[in-house]
């Protein structure tokens, strides 16, 4: 897919919060804590984005592939056998799978995975606190870190953080502008895909090539990075997948649409014990549940069959996307850097608890 030139984001604005020294959110800061933290033959190139750059993922605690079986998740439930994808009740290491960075202004989620990364390594967080808890949990298990699955969208993003800056700005360098300088906002920004034709700032949202992994054509997919995060999916048939993405709003889990009933209610489940777990740590969260729902109740528009929904087609057993606040000045949730971090620990720590005492089957 041929690629555009887009005029950067200018008149930039500039906030009174200072960002700490341990917030490594910029896309070479990214690429260099993989390579000094996780040992080589822990990282894998999963694919070159539209514009050259490498997204890689970080894997802790061994495989169990002998556990996979003859045929893809679709046929196993076809055959009304689902141990024949995978023998899921036979795992020593239940298998939680982080994925960051789908949206490049959303830069909360990678600061998460990082830290999720140097808990496991090192068992401190990414700001140097002694996290031994969370590490032992995560060290139960097999985790795999995507820390930036958008590195073409968060190069063209100039911001390291939110905090002190409104909301708007968010909008404008993350979802884009028209050549007029107006801003397409949320959730107009998706009736172009890929993004193309009147574009003057191409926003955080999509990669080189126009395209938002989140909606990305299933059947044929518009971005490598796409095709490689469900192969990777469909290889290690986890237990669960955090898709970490950030809002104006609480910290929330998203309904996951077209899934089975069952799903549905493990996600509102979930949702339960995380918003309990953020309650004891005094920080937000929402007063509501995703309850299960309908997808696409009559005279309704039906809600989108998104990258969360793909990923239990494909073997993830319970799929949820993460939303973290931005923390902007404006917006719902009035949170410094250290809860942002103080956050993703909590969901860390829930999904790991709900995989070591409930698992997923």
């Amino acid at each position: 897919m041929a690629q555009a030139e887009y005029r950067p984001f200018e008149k930039l604005l500039t906030s009174t919060v200072p960002v700490p020294d341990w917030w490594t959110s910029r896309e070479p800061q990214i690429q260099g804590f993989l390579d000094r933290q996780v040992p080589a033959d822990r990282v894998r190139m999963l694919a070159n984005s539209p514009g050259g750059r490498p997204v890689r993922a970080a894997f802790f605690g061994d495989a169990e592939p002998e556990l996979l079986g003859p045929a893809n998740f679709n046929a196993a439930l076809g055959a009304q056998q689902p141990e024949a994808y995978c023998r899921r009740r036979e795992r020593k290491r239940p298998v939680l799978m982080i994925l960051a960075g789908v949206h490049g202004a959303e830069v909360e989620g990678m600061i998460g995975a990082l830290s999720a990364i140097n808990v496991f390594q090192t068992g401190s967080d990414i700001a140097g606190n002694p996290q031994p808890d969370l590490a032992d949990r995560l060290r139960q298990l097999r985790v795999i870190v995507i820390p930036l699955a958008n590195p073409d969208g968060r190069v063209r993003v100039p911001y390291d953080g939110w905090l002190g800056l409104p909301c708007d700005e968010m909008h404008r360098v993350g979802q884009g502008t028209r050549r007029d300088g107006s801003s397409y906002g949320w959730p107009a920004c998706k009736a172009v895909h890929p993004m193309a034709g009147d574009v003057g700032g191409l926003g955080g949202y999509f990669d080189d090539a126009g395209v938002n992994m989140m909606h990305d054509e299933w059947s044929a997919s518009m971005s490598p990075v796409t095709a490689a995060v469900l192969r990777l999916i469909r290889e290690e048939a986890p237990d669960i997948v955090l898709n970490c993405h950030s809002h104006a709003n609480v910290p929330s889990i998203l309904h996951t649409a077209y899934a089975p009933q069952a799903v549905k209610e493990n996600v509102a489940a979930f949702a339960l014990k995380l918003y309990t777990n953020l309650t004891r740590a005094d920080l937000p969260h929402p007063d509501d549940l995703p309850w299960p729902r309908v997808d696409g109740a009559r005279g309704e528009v039906p809600p989108a069959m998104n990258l969360t929904s793909m990923m239990y087609h494909v073997g993830a057993a319970l799929p949820m996307t993460f939303e973290c606040p931005h923390g902007f000045t404006d917006g719902r949730a009035r949170v410094n850097y250290e809860q942002i971090l103080a956050i993703h620990h909590v969901l860390l720590r829930s999904a790991a608890d709900w995989l070591l005492r409930r698992p997923v089957r």
